[in-house]
């Protein structure tokens, strides 16, 4: 038996090993998911996995069924006495102890110590993920994202989990840009009116009962307490997509509102120079279901773009590959990944016209345009003015309003 746990000893110091010498990543901005099992836990400021010293961390509330988000069991228990600032994991068969005042970490049937220790993090420990899951003989991975710039996930698994990382990744898409979503929005929750609007839990509190499967995901429910309708046109409906080329940001807290009330979406295509400058109003359209786009100035189409994505970058930690740009311009940028608006109808409403009749007018120059119909309105106070009357107009004209996501453009 003695023979067995120097054995166990050794291959775990060489597993720690590995682990401090990992390389870590070096932006502040990065930004760390956690996926328990085949699930994706809320993305909190407060319970964000961290490296210290070449050393993954992970809150130790993710491996107890009775604290992590949806109640995902792992197969452990935990305890933390903040009295004597210790934090027990243990199964049916193993104790692991960190005690954070001496730094030490122990397997408390054996006696073993092992070079780990526990760290302090938003007021809760956070322990090593190579310690605990080498212990319990758990999994873990820690995975780029593919679709969110400097976004990774740290997976933890157990037997249960059924996917794969590379089918996992791919199936919780939706659900990894709706936490992206909710986080972003909780960075700025006083321009969202929801009284939900922050995920992001106090300091020193553990995570209540929030998570969501996989499979289970709906991507347009940015706002709990009036959310997107998302509807799918039959074969005598038209689905409509709206965009907003916007120079200026002085409307654009008017049409999210009208927007929000018809619990309707569209696209804003902002220029790098606002992106730069409107940080919050940016989380805003994000954090209530709209997408973003590029609108770039001047003839250097490719700089802007790249200063376009680096400012929503900057701003709410994502990019997009969105580009309203001329005719001529686009099969270039879209031989490089961009996805470019190609617009069924231009409309530029007058002070001189009338909601209604402007209107009536759009969807009469629309004509017979099925399955799809693509409007692009300019970021003005004439604008605000006629959308009302457009989305119902639309709306009564069997015209579906549609979440203009790019794989639909």
């Amino acid at each position: 038996m003695k023979g067995k746990r120097r054995i166990f000893s050794a291959v775990l110091a060489v597993v720690l090993a590995v682990g401090l010498f990992a390389p870590m990543p070096a932006s502040a901005a990065t930004l760390y998911f956690t996926g328990l099992n085949d699930n994706v836990s809320f993305l909190r400021s407060s319970t964000m996995p961290c490296w210290s010293g070449g050393v993954l961390y992970v809150p130790y509330t993710v491996f107890d069924a009775n604290l992590n988000d949806n109640h995902i069991n792992l197969g452990l228990y935990t305890s933390y006495n903040r009295s004597s600032n210790v934090v027990t994991l243990f199964n049916l068969r193993q104790i692991l102890v960190f005690d954070l005042n001496d730094g030490t970490c122990r397997d408390d049937m054996s006696g073993t110590t092992y070079d780990s220790r526990a760290i302090m993090r938003n007021g809760r420990p956070y322990l090593s993920l190579s310690m605990v899951c080498s212990f319990f003989n758990l999994e873990y991975s820690y995975i780029k994202l593919p679709y969110i710039s400097q976004g990774y996930m740290v997976r933890i698994k157990s037997s249960d989990a059924v996917l794969p990382d590379d089918r996992y990744i791919d199936a919780a898409q939706w659900l990894i840009n709706n936490r992206l979503r909710d986080y972003t929005q909780s960075l700025n929750p006083a321009a969202v009116t929801t009284p939900n609007a922050s995920v992001t839990d106090p300091p020193g509190t553990d995570p209540g009962n929030n998570g969501g499967d996989v499979p289970s995901v709906n991507p347009g429910t940015a706002n709990p307490t009036n959310p997107i309708v998302i509807q799918e046109p039959n074969e005598t409906q038209t689905a409509a997509y709206l965009a907003f080329c916007c120079e200026s940001a002085t409307e654009i807290d008017r049409i999210l509102g009208i927007l929000e009330s018809d619990r309707r979406c569209g696209v804003f295509f902002l220029t790098p120079q606002l992106l730069e400058e409107e940080g919050d109003l940016v989380r805003r359209i994000l954090g209530t279901g709209h997408s973003v786009g590029i609108l770039p100035e001047g003839e250097e189409i490719s700089a802007q773009l790249a200063r376009g994505n680096l400012a929503l970058e900057r701003a709410a930690h994502t990019r997009t590959t969105l580009a309203y740009v001329s005719a001529g311009q686009r099969a270039g940028l879209e031989d490089s990944g961009w996805v470019c608006w190609k617009e069924t109808l231009l409309l530029e409403p007058s002070s001189t016209v009338g909601a209604a009749s402007f209107a009536s007018s759009a969807v009469n120059r629309l004509g017979a345009h099925r399955r799809t119909a693509y409007l692009t309105l300019t970021g003005s106070e004439d604008t605000a003015r006629i959308l009302p009357a457009l989305l119902r107009q639309l709306n009564s004209s069997d015209y579906i309003v549609s979440v203009p996501i790019e794989t639909r453009l």
